[in-house]
């Protein structure tokens, strides 16, 4: 969000990243030498893996585009957790959208009662389902 309002942008998911699926123990000195590729990443002696399912569930949702729309706007309904303030790491469920504001209302559970409050759009994250894939 800027002074003007909503303000769209294209940004890589992966910015400097490759992925790729070789045999480490045979094709690692290919692959750390091949133009434009600074490294293998690790951590410490561990390599960094990637379950083949995360890799498909991620061409699944861009599909054979290579841009991919994603929509953050919290909606009505929607469980969200509260990132900055007093209510930091409380879920909470978005019950209005306050738009010209930029601002939502959430009911969240504090002290064993319920109570709906307003806050900043950009104060809260989506809570991830049940289910719910990359």
């Amino acid at each position: 969000m800027t002074q003007r309002g909503p303000v769209w942008f294209v940004e890589a998911m992966f910015p400097g990243y490759l992925f790729a699926k070789f045999v480490y123990s045979k094709q690692h000195r290919v692959v750390e030498h091949s133009l434009g590729i600074r490294g293998v990443v690790h951590f410490g002696s561990r390599l960094a893996t990637l379950p083949e399912s995360i890799v498909v569930a991620l061409q699944s949702k861009v599909g054979t585009k290579e841009v991919a729309t994603v929509d953050s706007s919290p909606k009505i309904g929607q469980p969200v957790q509260i990132t900055e303030g007093p209510f930091q790491g409380l879920e909470a469920v978005v019950t209005r959208l306050l738009p010209a504001r930029e601002r939502i209302r959430v009911l969240l559970e504090f002290l064993g009662r319920s109570l709906e409050t307003e806050i900043s759009a950009t104060k809260v994250l989506p809570c991830a389902t049940v289910g719910q894939s990359v």
